[in-house]
């Protein structure tokens, strides 16, 4: 129950990093800073970052189970996300299904950590 408690504090903590990092790309494309195709790849980049450290910083924090953990953190994110997409009547293509594969592979691939080996 604690390991679920981790994830979801997790969990709101990317959105709130995602949400706070998308409204200066949205400020700075308003004021003609950027282009927009730069604005769609840097919200991209941004969020897949945002999601390797933040899964990375829970693998530190939690020991056991730190892929599963991950996992459960892309899992619920992508869940999230269809149901925003149902929710605005738009059909899920392959570039979404792609994405979605790419949240989940980067979660997973920011919690794995390499274990300490010990002499015996």
């Amino acid at each position: 129950m604690l390991a679920f408690k981790n994830v979801g504090k997790q969990l709101l903590k990317i959105l709130i990093y995602f949400l706070i990092y998308s409204l200066i790309l949205t400020v700075l494309y308003y004021f003609n800073m950027i282009d927009e195709k730069i604005c769609n790849y840097l919200r991209f980049i941004g969020f897949l970052l945002i999601l390797y450290f933040n899964s990375n910083n829970i693998s530190r924090k939690l020991n056991k189970n730190c892929l599963l953990n991950g996992l459960i953190i892309g899992i619920s994110i992508v869940v999230l996300f269809i149901i925003i997409t149902l929710i605005m009547k738009q059909g899920i293509g392959i570039k979404s299904f792609i994405y979605y594969l790419l949240i989940i592979g980067v979660s997973i691939l920011g919690s794995s950590k390499k274990r300490k080996k010990t002499l015996k």
